[in-house]
């Protein structure tokens, strides 16, 4: 595990925190999903939006009743199996599937590692794209001098700030805006592109 200075923040997160930090962050690199469906010519990115629609409308509208465990089912029949590609894309594409597992398990199990979970999901999508670009591992402190490392901290810090306020539907719809607004994944690809 990356030793961040988010982590132990993470870790004290309230339940419904969890929950939202996690579908931010399935937000931020959903992308990356869509990218290897778009290459495998398959129909799962519209499931995979569906879906985390659902997350999003449980957190915004009061009295909404959606069925995680029907819904997690439905999620588990579309997630890549990295031994069925030969290509690094269903990578990122499963790392966001893993985040999408924390933000099932945040509202499944009211776990309290899913944020923690999620985050080092992100920044191991980070560590694995670099590796692949300079043909060796990198440790730890090269990993956090690394432009795209620092920004998704940079990210997750400000997701933490809007965090650290009262729950309501605007501040979570205002959280996934910031996601949108951001305008990238954490690998740097624009949503836009």
């Amino acid at each position: 595990m990356l030793l961040l200075p988010i982590n132990e923040q993470l870790k004290n997160l309230q339940s419904w925190q969890q929950s939202v930090f996690c579908m931010a962050l399935a937000e931020h690199t959903i992308l990356h999903f869509h990218l290897f469906c778009e290459s495998i010519e398959s129909e799962n990115g519209q499931t995979i939006n569906n879906i985390q629609q659902l997350f999003w409308e449980k957190m915004t509208v009061k009295g909404a009743k959606i069925n995680f465990t029907i819904q997690q089912e439905h999620f588990e029949e579309i997630i890549p199996d990295s031994r069925d590609f030969d290509f690094y894309g269903v990578y990122p594409a499963i790392d966001h599937c893993v985040i999408m597992s924390c933000a099932f398990n945040s509202f499944l199990t009211k776990s309290t590692d899913e944020a923690l979970n999620a985050s080092q999901t992100a920044f191991a999508t980070i560590a694995s794209f670099i590796e692949l670009q300079s043909g060796d591992e990198v440790d730890e402190s090269t990993l956090m001098d690394e432009p795209l490392f620092q920004e998704e901290l940079a990210f997750q810090q400000t997701l933490l700030e809007k965090l650290d306020n009262e729950r309501s539907p605007d501040l979570i719809k205002s959280i996934r805006q910031l996601v949108l607004e951001f305008g990238m994944t954490n690998l740097g690809i624009a949503f836009n592109d």
